[in-house]
């Protein structure tokens, strides 16, 4: 489960910060923090985001009669579709985690798409 190893992963470097030799290692442990928290924001707005794209997703392409009873609202959703599967494609053409987070302003554009 990706949630159980980045928080696994946010486990291990908080344990790291408690040890006498942390202050050795802080220039590379701090680095690593950083990522590991950023993709747990990153993960768990991007959960919310799809579980709603999902959800909506079934509800207006499913039905044309949705689509005309509901005419403003699936256009809105037409452009957050749109935005979110142009995003998503970007991710599918990156390999790993360290990628996807360095997508520009990915952060901003899941958040945004969050609050619609």
């Amino acid at each position: 489960d990706l949630f159980g190893k980045i928080d696994e992963h946010i486990s291990n470097v908080a344990s790291m910060k408690i040890s006498p030799f942390y202050k050795v290692f802080e220039e590379e442990i701090t680095p690593w923090d950083d990522k590991l928290q950023k993709m747990r924001i990153i993960f768990d707005i991007w959960i919310d985001v799809q579980r709603r794209w999902v959800y909506l997703e079934g509800i207006f392409f499913g039905s044309s009669d949705i689509k005309q009873t509901l005419s403003a609202e699936f256009t809105r959703f037409k452009s957050i579709d749109n935005e979110f599967t142009s995003l998503m494609k970007k991710v599918s053409n990156k390999p790993n985690i360290i990628e996807v987070c360095s997508i520009s302003n990915l952060q901003k554009t899941l958040d945004r798409l969050a609050e619609l």
